[in-house]
């Protein structure tokens, strides 16, 4: 049996405008201050408007609670009542006053398009199999027509007692007289024509699937795209007066893998369809028949795998020159039914969160309400009823012009991203008389509310939470009215102190002794980043409310000397740090201050006044600025070892020989010798390498003959320098 594709309600991300940062360290608030931030949430008998406003839902009636799980077609029966067709035992019936009764029993197959004409005769097909039958008023049955499809998908009146039919499998437009003649109006090309629209004037309009292009059928039978949908499937079609076309577009992939989809279905299992006339039906999976059809002719369509992946579920406004505009887009709700009201806005049913919302010509749209069934499949309206059809379960509905008495709205969970404390809470609320809005909170610590979670507790507009300190939380509205008028909640707003969290020094980097870094802020007077006394930097980085500003970045230079050391650090709460960084020798306990107060992560100091040793470096980032005193924190990090070097090698037997040879033996207490060089007679030095081929010990061997030796030389100098730069030099005869 064909079935629409259950799946969970998604809530919007978290970050959907509804938390408002204040500033870091500081109280933050939740904020409901739009439509979209209210939507994020779940309603229970409450309509969400565009302009923010949360009010009761107009009162909703059950017709039918099938035990069947699907409820494809409705169609106004033009006497306050409706006719309806659903899956397996519920065939067609018609509900409205009393007990619904079934007007035909389909056995196994499920009734996907039905409509009532003018002098009250239902017609409907059962699929699969595309025959066309006729219920007259009197309750007789019979075949009016064979249409040569597998599936039926919609059927419009027409006048003088036809019909319109919408076909799959092939894809086209039939007219079946009343006697039961049948002409082809149109034939799409298409695997599928799912919704059909007749205008006073006999012209028609009609979607198809794969290729989701919406069609315009001259009454003379001509035919022409009015608009090349960038979805795969046309589920609704409405005009208005002025001659708009709307058009509910569902994108590709929105059945799942079409393939996987039609080998799992039974045999004799029928996808699913949707158009709109004067019933509204659903198709769940005509999108995966049809690729799998295509696949095995060797070709793809858009429906199955083509180009148009990138599209959102749409509603379009489609002016009779063709231009379009899409008025409604999701990610979520799938555009399962559509139908006009007598005032032209628009009703769109969706799935997979049981949405109904009312849209506008302009895009203005409302949630109306959310039934208890995981899709909206089908909608009539008739005056200021509407009937709707509702799957998963399958039922029958019909929403009355007045609100309800009662009904709920529940917020998303809030994170405050750690423990937190909850502050005022204060809304903007309209209840005329016989109305009232009560609000709730509750607090938990899990992402999902649960047993561990606090009761609802009631709040006070303008008063703290009274829930809990905890990471999450929830507030509920309730609203009440004597059925005369609805009460509107327009604005709500939380507000919520995070506690504080230490900052973390991530990492600490200690760059080779004497590498600094030029500051480049200001080309007329460059200086050294990180050196104590230097002018402060920009006001952005004065200003920066996380880490600090980056460095490592400027030109590379050489100051013996100098060392320079930078450092990671961030704050979980967005506070701004001050730094303070301290040295020591390796194994004493006291540290001593070389900097404090720093709003850069980076620090360089002169070692030339330091004895000679192993020192380690600590980093202390505290998050003062955007605390009191008493709860201030503070993050840790040391370094690894470092050494200071303050005293250069020495140079040991050194000689030099008539041809040129020369030896010698570097020595340092501290660090590795790190290069040699050699000039004769105060030419130009060359560099020496150490016997073993590679200068990286404290004591290095050097020896050979100087390249080009001149003949005559008299003196030889030769200079080594160890890591930090510290540098000596041995001067020797020739000869000697």
């Amino acid at each position: 049996m064909s079935r629409v594709r259950a799946r969970r309600a998604l809530l919007l991300p978290a970050g959907l405008a509804l938390a408002g940062l204040a500033f870091a360290g500081g109280r933050d608030f939740w904020r409901f201050e739009t439509g979209g931030d209210f939507l994020s949430g779940e309603s229970e008998g409450v309509s969400v408007g565009p302009e923010a406003r949360v009010r009761l839902a107009p009162a909703l009636r059950p017709l039918h609670d099938s035990e069947q799980p699907f409820v494809w077609a409705v169609a106004s029966d033009g006497s306050g009542g409706v006719v309806a067709g659903g899956s397996g035992a519920d065939g067609l019936l018609r509900a409205g006053s009393g007990e619904p009764r079934r007007l035909a029993d389909t056995g196994e197959s499920a009734v996907h398009a039905a409509a009532v004409g003018a002098d009250g005769s239902v017609y409907f097909a059962a699929s699969p199999g595309g025959s066309l039958q006729r219920v007259s008023p009197g309750g007789e049955r019979a075949v009016l027509a064979e249409t040569e499809a597998r599936y039926v998908w919609a059927i419009v009146p027409e006048p003088g007692g036809g019909v319109l039919v919408a076909t799959g499998m092939p894809g086209a437009v039939l007219r079946v007289g009343a006697t039961g003649e049948v002409a082809t109006v149109f034939s799409a090309r298409e695997e599928n024509v799912t919704a059909l629209h007749r205008n006073a004037d006999g012209v028609l309009h009609a979607g198809v699937e794969p290729s989701g292009i919406v069609f315009r059928i001259g009454a003379d039978g001509d035919a022409m795209a009015l608009y090349d949908t960038p979805q795969a499937e046309i589920r609704g079609l409405a005009v208005n007066a002025a001659g708009e076309v709307f058009a509910a577009a569902v994108a590709e992939g929105e059945g799942g893998d079409a393939a996987g989809a039609a080998a799992a279905r039974p045999p004799e299992a029928p996808p699913a369809a949707a158009g709109v006339t004067t019933t509204v039906s659903f198709r769940a999976f005509a999108g995966a028949a049809a690729a799998a059809a295509a696949a095995a002719a060797g070709r793809s369509g858009r429906g199955s795998g083509g180009g148009n992946g990138g599209a959102k579920n749409a509603l379009y406004r489609i002016a009779p020159n063709g231009a379009a505009t899409a008025i409604w887009e999701s990610n979520e709700d799938r555009p399962l039914a559509l139908a006009m009201q007598r005032d032209e806005r628009l009703l769109l049913g969706t799935g997979d969160r049981g949405r109904l919302y009312r849209v506008s010509r302009d895009g203005d749209a409302a949630l109306v309400l959310r039934v208890d069934s995981e899709q909206v499949t089908a909608a009539v309206a008739d005056g200021e009823t509407v009937f709707l059809g509702a799957s998963n379960p399958g039922r029958v509905l019909a929403l009355g012009p007045g609100p309800r008495t009662e009904g709920r709205y529940r917020s998303r969970v809030l994170d405050a991203g750690g423990a937190a404390r909850f502050g005022r809470i204060e809304w903007e609320a309209r209840t005329p008389p016989g109305t009232a809005v009560a609000v709730e909170t509750r607090a938990g610590n899990s992402e999902e509310p649960d047993d561990t979670w606090s009761d609802w507790a009631a709040a006070e507009s303008g008063a703290s939470v009274a829930s809990p300190a905890a990471r999450f939380l929830q507030w509920r509205a309730v609203l009440r009215s004597d059925g005369m008028a609805s009460p509107e909640l327009t604005g709500l707003t939380a507000a919520y102190l995070p506690e504080n969290l230490a900052p973390r020094v991530a990492s600490i980097t200690l760059h080779p002794p004497g590498r600094v870094f030029e500051e480049m802020l200001n080309p007329s007077a460059p200086r050294l980043q990180g050196m104590e006394g230097q002018p402060e930097t920009t006001q952005a980085q004065r200003e920066n409310g996380g880490a600090g500003a980056s460095f490592g970045g400027g030109r590379r230079l050489f100051r013996p000397g100098i060392r320079t050391a930078t450092f990671e650090a961030a704050d979980p709460n967005g506070d701004r740090l001050r730094y303070r960084v301290s040295v020591r020798l390796a194994g004493e306990v006291e540290w001593r201050v070389l900097r404090s107060g720093l709003r850069d992560r980076v620090v360089a100091w002169d070692t030339s006044a330091m004895a000679d040793g192993r020192y380690e470096l600590r980093v202390e980032a505290g998050d003062a600025p955007d605390n009191p005193p008493d709860e201030a924190l503070t993050g840790t990090r040391v370094s690894r070892p470092f050494v200071v070097d303050n005293t250069p090698p020495t140079i040991s037997g050194l000689s030099v020989g008539g041809d040129g040879s020369v030896r010698f033996t570097a020595t340092d207490a501290g660090s590795p010798i790190r290069r040699a060089d050699v000039s004769v007679d105060g030419g130009e030095a060359q560099v020496l390498r150490p016997l073993d081929g590679i200068a990286d010990s404290l004591t290095e061997e050097y020896g050979g003959v100087i390249p080009d030796f001149p003949e005559g030389a008299a003196t030889v100098v030769v200079r080594v320098e160890d890591d930090p730069g510290n540098r000596a030099a041995g001067e020797a005869a020739v000869g000697r």
